[in-house]
């Protein structure tokens, strides 16, 4: 089951927002018990099973934004079964709350449907919602914890105690099935396979999915682009087969050369000269844009220092290079069919020559394919040589390319070998394909070249309307330094926050912590659409991509949502996160994610004394931003909103923990040999 979400914005009586707050804080916020959170008899939280986290925050009036109440809650099961759940806790102090609120009517108490009703009305949901721990509810979360303990408890008593340990890892995990789960009612439960959601099951075929839809877009985006410039399939295919045999007829001198040259070579392979001159070709070719991949790779080696101007060249030479690579392959095939029909002829005069020539040419091509056997080997020893060079001593950057440039060579090298063996066999051994199979392979061919070529076009396509598209985003951010003030300008003003985040450095969030943050929307239509469609992108990652614990590297965030309010014009970010506040601002800063904080707050702005402090300048819409540490920190600061209420049904867990405790309970039943128990062992 995964956790839902609901976040109900409801409007507050301006002169009653304080009388709000108080109440909230005085009879709403839990108490630190232990490792637990003491609910106050109004509201009793911990009775609803199905709750992971709430919170109240109170959203002050800004300029021509009313006061409103925000309630947010991350639970198990539709909204409408969790609403009536709360209602039935807390009737009492719900109706207290909203009494303060504008709309809210005064028979709520006497009537819960018209109430559960209210609540439904302002549920704004949320444009991106992100689970750290999705499929678990909260009794799995809570008892695989309670079994990890048992577990630890049992191990620990056994060893105090001086009572034989087995001596063996697998006996030990049986004792621990035998005592720990099946011996005890309160965890036999466990001996079942927690259920996983059908996006973390089939994440691999959702991928393959995805990638498959990208290609098909980017051909026909190639097609299309295509047909207007007079290239449609049919035409573009015959220019290929064409262009293929003018280089044949081109190449024949060139073969005639080194057939002249070294005259062995037909005599081990048949290949088409032709089609070895373009295998020369593309193999160069390759090679050069390699070497420039390699050189735009270690210039942007820095997070800090992966800009546009070299990660957009980068990523075309990466294309350009995996699209020779189909092109080489395709080469390299087109030279194996002439082998393979021409064996045909080969065939007759070996039946001619009897038995004893048929052993010759055996033992021929034996000696030739044991000799590539041997240069593989020596090859593959090369690039392992290559690969832990730079784990036993870390090379300079000059250094370092010349050793990548040189494990590529010799993986190129194991290529090319793998090829010129497939020629041997195909040349030497006894089998023959018709000229109809043989023209059939080759129009394959060329239509993969096709469909290639076609996706080339709209790939470089695609990439010409980021380039433009990046261009406006890039006039906005320049025009966005004339509009808004410098965001250091925030840093000194960070200390008179501190009753924002007092929760943080001494309250009841030892293990876990609340965020809240209300922002602007940059002016502009641009602005606006470019942070909807960041939050469509982050949505659909979270949902079927970062479903593993983790947001973009974070694995820190238990729950998270994003949410446009007040018709688009800010932007609501509501976040239960473990550890420090400093830190896992922190990782923002140091991960990948920070392209996906850039993307969408780059898009926003606060307004403090009068005037407008934008986001810090990004470059290209994902670059820079964010990783101006001290004025992003003060930006969040500013940004934030105090959490009044927070309840956790599991405060002292992290994701880490229960993604762990999980992880222990599907393994206890499987089959696992020595290695994997003794991990599990190691793991407690």
């Amino acid at each position: 089951m995964t956790p839902n979400c609901t976040t109900i914005i409801t409007p507050i009586e301006p002169q009653l927002v304080e009388a709000c707050r108080k109440y909230l804080r005085d009879t709403a916020e839990p108490r630190p018990a232990g490792e637990f959170l003491q609910c106050q008899p109004l509201f009793r939280f911990d009775r609803i099973t199905s709750l992971h986290f709430c919170s109240f925050i109170v959203l002050d009036a800004d300029g021509e934004f009313a006061p409103s109440l925000v309630f947010e809650a991350t639970f198990d099961g539709s909204t409408e079964d969790f609403l009536g759940e709360l209602l039935d806790v807390a009737p009492e102090g719900m109706h207290e709350v909203y009494r303060h609120c504008i709309d809210y009517a005064s028979s709520g108490l006497t009537v819960p449907q018209l109430f559960k009703e209210y609540l439904m009305r302002h549920d704004v949901g949320a444009n991106t919602f992100f689970c750290g721990s999705p499929g678990r509810s909260v009794a799995q979360v809570k008892g695989e914890s309670l079994v990890r303990n048992s577990i630890v408890s049992f191990l620990s008593s056994r060893w105090s105690t001086g009572e034989a340990i087995p001596a063996r890892s697998a006996r030990l995990l049986e004792a621990v099935r035998r005592h720990v789960i099946r011996g005890s009612n309160d965890n036999r439960w466990a001996e079942q396979q927690a259920p996983t959601p059908w996006a973390v099951r089939q994440r691999s075929l959702i991928v393959l999915a995805a990638v498959i839809a990208a290609s098909v877009i980017v051909c026909g985006t190639g097609i299309a682009v295509g047909a207007s410039f007079g290239l449609g399939p049919i035409i573009l295919h015959g220019h290929i087969v064409r262009a293929s045999e003018q280089v044949t007829q081109m190449g024949a001198s060139v073969g005639s050369l080194l057939t002249s040259w070294f005259p062995w070579i037909s005599s081990y392979i048949t290949i088409e000269p032709a089609i070895l001159h373009i295998l020369i070709a593309l193999s160069c070719i390759w090679l050069v844009v390699r070497i420039f991949e390699l050189f735009l790779t270690s210039w942007t080696k820095n997070p800090h220092d992966q800009l546009f101007i070299n990660r957009f060249p980068l990523q075309l030479a990466v294309i350009v290079r995996y699209t020779l690579i189909i092109f080489l392959v395709g080469s390299v095939v087109l030279a194996i069919i002439p082998g393979m029909t021409a064996v045909r002829s080969a065939e007759v005069a070996e039946t001619q020559s009897g038995f004893l020539a048929s052993i010759a040419a055996a033992a021929s091509i034996a000696w030739r394919l044991l000799l590539l056997g041997v240069i593989l080997l020596i090859l593959n020893y090369c690039a392992t040589s290559l690969k832990l060079a730079v784990e036993l001593r870390p090379y300079d950057s000059v250094r370092e390319n010349v050793r990548r440039v040189l494990l590529d060579l010799v993986r190129f090298a194991t290529v090319i070998a793998v090829a010129i063996g497939a020629l041997l066999i195909a040349r030497h051994i006894p089998f023959s394909v018709s000229e109809q199979i043989a023209s059939i392979a080759r129009s394959i061919v060329f239509v993969v070249f096709v469909i290639v070529a076609y996706g080339l076009i709209g790939i470089l396509t695609f990439y010409a309307i980021g380039l433009i598209i990046f261009g406006v985003i890039r006039g906005l951010e320049i025009k966005d330094r004339r509009n808004f003030s410098d965001p250091a300008e925030l840093v000194a003003r960070a200390q008179g926050n501190a009753r924002k985040y007092t929760r943080e450095e001494g309250g009841i969030n030892r293990y876990q912590n609340h965020l809240a943050s209300i922002t602007s929307v940059k002016p502009g239509c641009i602005r606006r659409w470019l942070l909807r469609l960041a939050l469509f992108v982050i949505n659909l990652l979270s949902r079927f991509w970062f479903n593993r614990g983790e947001l973009g590297g974070i694995p820190t965030i238990l729950s998270a949502r994003w949410v446009m309010i007040d018709g688009g014009r800010r932007l609501l970010f509501l976040d239960n996160f473990g550890g420090a506040w400093e830190s896992y601002l922190n990782e923002f800063i140091d991960l990948a994610a920070v392209k996906g904080l850039n993307a969408i707050w780059s898009n926003t702005f606060v307004s403090v004394g009068g005037k407008r402090y934008g986001f810090p300048a990004t470059k290209f819409l994902f670059w820079r931003g964010a990783q101006a540490e001290q004025p992003f920190k003060a930006y969040v600061r500013q940004s934030q909103v105090e959490t009044i209420v927070w309840y956790g049904a599991y405060p002292t867990l992290s994701v880490v923990n229960i993604n762990a405790n999980t992880a222990l309970r599907q393994s206890l039943f499987k089959p696992l040999n020595y290695g994997e128990i003794d991990a599990i062992f190691r793991s407690l």
